[in-house]
């Protein structure tokens, strides 16, 4: 065989190797950076569905605050109307309370379990008050005189229930929004809590 013909058939061959060594390595490179690629892709949308899933929930508290303080100065104004007769207060509180169950019904779907109990409480303690208003009005149908100076220790207790259960729901509620701020990728111990 010509020398000239071995040399082109090896150098020849020695660039096949190379170039098929050469698209190994670069075959294995580009597998790797597509399975991180991939591994990033599913680590940000578990924290975006994270940071949704915590902003559904401090929404859904929030309305449930909010309904809470409508229902409350609802009552606030049936303690001391005077005389608590009148259809639109009363269509004032059952619009009140029928808004508070729908908030309700969120946070009991966004939950955890803890908070949605919490919020039964207080929304057990806002029909406990509205009951109780009802039976002060009752039991004095020819007064001129409001409910809340008729019997005010029922108005004491149902303010002392007001702050129990509120204070007990925003406790819970914090926690539980807190909890998911630090169970998120890159919250460790050295991060600190955003404002809630």
């Amino acid at each position: 065989m010509n020398d000239t013909v071995a040399i082109a058939l090896i150098t020849s061959l020695s660039t096949l190797s190379a170039a098929a060594l050469a698209g190994a390595v670069s075959a294995r490179v580009t597998s790797r950076q597509l399975r991180h690629q991939a591994a990033l892709a599913r680590e940000e949308r578990g924290e975006k569905r994270a940071i949704d899933h915590r902003e559904m929930r401090r929404e859904s508290y929030e309305r449930f605050l909010s309904q809470t303080d409508a229902a409350y100065r609802v009552l606030d104004e049936g303690w001391f109307a005077l005389p608590f007769t009148e259809i639109p207060r009363w269509e004032a509180g059952f619009a009140a309370r029928r808004a508070l169950d729908e908030a309700y019904i969120r946070v009991r779907l966004v939950g955890p379990e803890e908070v949605a109990e919490r919020g039964a409480e207080v929304v057990r303690s806002i029909g406990d008050e509205f009951r109780r208003h009802t039976r002060v009005v009752s039991s004095h149908p020819d007064t001129m005189s409001s409910a809340a100076e008729l019997d005010p220790s029922a108005r004491t207790k149902a303010l002392r229930a007001r702050f129990a259960s509120s204070a007990e729901f925003v406790n819970v509620a914090r926690q539980a929004l807190g909890s998911e701020l630090s169970a998120m990728p890159g919250a460790g111990p050295g991060s600190e809590p955003r404002a809630v």
